[in-house]
């Protein structure tokens, strides 16, 4: 919850001692990690020489852009900002959201996700569900727009303010619902059969799917992670993390139950490839989407308890 008097509609840019119940821990992000390419190891390259790092030009240049950007925005801030945006635990949570995509993009994991659909599916969970919460827990983009100096910072926010819909929806109780809706809508867009294969095909178009993947992830759990200011109170957060584990649950099921390969790039693997990428979106994810609504369930439960509790 901010914990400075702001004007109503204004945007509190410090969300400032705890993560919100319903975001995950950066443990649990390395268990998910761990979840999604344990299953996979046995199929990592069958006896042949380990595949190598590859190098993908513009997914590399946005990356460093953001890593420039973020390191300056540090530089630029006093001790003060430093502590109520980017205290010490939210620039390693940034930093391991950066390793978590280099992971994902550039390391043989990307070569291996060409020839095998459990593999992609591997590549991609790993940037919705740990590389962009942790940049949200990071405060990627505060940090980021306090590398420029006042005068273009101002420019900046009024740009975006102007834009239809933004001042409005971004302090809204509408905006934690149009965000998970932004995320299911790239979840079941970009697994369509025809825009699958397309993106795999055009490598401009597979960069497009993975920012899009990366940044309305990364969007959702930066509202789930402000969870109990005006925007979202705690119980709505649960109920928003359950819906969009159900939807990806059904994606899921469709995906591991469909009797036929979905994707032409992948049909020579047969079913069993394309079952392994359907369970891995399903369990792992699922796993993670009901701890955390476990979690803020019980957290809230408990605070309503104190509440009620008499004094002595």
């Amino acid at each position: 919850m901010c914990q400075h008097r702001l004007r109503p509609g204004r945007y509190c840019p410090v969300d400032l001692a705890h993560y919100s119940p319903s975001m995950p821990r950066p443990a649990h992000l390395a268990l998910i990690a761990v979840g999604v390419l344990w299953p996979l190891r046995a199929l990592a390259h069958g006896g042949e020489a380990p595949a190598p790092w590859s190098v993908e030009p513009v997914a590399l240049a946005l990356l460093l852009m953001s890593v420039t950007l973020y390191a300056a925005g540090l530089a630029r801030m006093g001790p003060r900002q430093r502590a109520a945006i980017a205290p010490r635990r939210r620039v390693l949570a940034y930093a391991g959201g950066v390793a978590t995509i280099i992971v994902a993009l550039f390391s043989p994991i990307d070569e291996l996700a060409d020839a095998s659909f459990a593999w992609h599916m591997a590549q991609h969970l790993l940037l919705m569900l740990v590389a962009a919460p942790l940049m949200s827990m990071g405060n990627a983009h505060l940090v980021a727009l306090m590398a420029f100096p006042i005068a273009p910072r101002r420019r900046i926010g009024r740009t975006v303010n102007r834009t239809p819909g933004v001042r409005c929806g971004g302090s809204s109780r509408a905006a934690p619902p149009l965000a998970g809706l932004a995320f299911a809508a790239g979840l079941w867009l970009w697994h369509a059969p025809r825009m699958y294969d397309a993106a795999l095909a055009d490598p401009t178009l597979h960069t497009i799917e993975h920012l899009t993947f990366l940044v309305t992830s990364a969007v959702f759990w930066r509202m789930i992670s402000t969870a109990g200011d005006r925007r979202l109170d705690g119980l709505s957060a649960v109920v928003i993390v359950t819906l969009i584990g159900l939807q990806g649950n059904l994606l899921a099921a469709l995906i591991t139950l469909a009797p036929l390969p979905l994707y032409l790039p992948y049909a020579a693997n047969g079913l069993s490839d394309q079952q392994v990428a359907g369970l891995l979106m399903w369990l792992p994810a699922g796993m993670l989407y009901l701890a955390s609504s476990l979690r803020a369930i019980l957290m809230i439960q408990s605070e309503r308890s104190q509440m009620r509790r008499p004094e002595s």
